[in-house]
């Protein structure tokens, strides 16, 4: 792994709303976590998270008049973890609550974005307001991805 970096470190980057960016978005994520100490699974995990925000942004935020507009990611490492918000000044849409999960359509194409975030991630939280955009936090604890971890190998 590499060299951890000191809680409150944080990337900030701002990409175009097109489906070529989300692998940047990914890799940086990842990077990231990586550089955090954070275990392999837990990168993988916040690493699908973030691609499948920056993907619904990209599928679902601006009509196509709209495409030059930007995705922007924030990434912090914070003591327990990682803090990861991606937020559009798109259309927005009507943000399921915190608690709940959305059901899945297995015979139309699509509809798992959220669906997985919440799976992989330990916290998923939307604010979304028409015409104002929406922004997705997601938080991922490195203990309990340990501790996850720890458990699963021990069986």
């Amino acid at each position: 792994m590499g060299t951890a970096c000191s809680s409150g470190d944080r990337i900030e980057i701002k990409v175009p709303c097109k489906p070529e960016y989300v692998r940047t978005v990914r890799r940086a994520i990842a990077d990231f976590a990586q550089s955090i100490d954070m275990p392999q699974s837990a990168v993988e995990a916040v690493e699908i998270a973030a691609s499948e925000a920056v993907a619904n942004i990209v599928r679902h935020a601006y009509d196509d008049a709209h495409r030059a507009l930007s995705v922007r990611v924030k990434c912090s490492h914070r003591r327990n973890g990682l803090l990861l918000e991606v937020a559009d000044r798109g259309r927005g849409f009507s943000a399921p609550s915190a608690n709940s999960m959305p059901e899945v359509d297995l015979d139309r194409e699509g509809g798992f974005g959220i669906v997985l975030m919440k799976s992989l991630m330990d916290r998923v939280n939307y604010v979304s307001k028409p015409d104002e955009g929406t922004r997705i936090r997601m938080t991922k604890k490195a203990r309990e991805a340990v501790a996850r971890l720890s458990r699963s190998t021990d069986r």
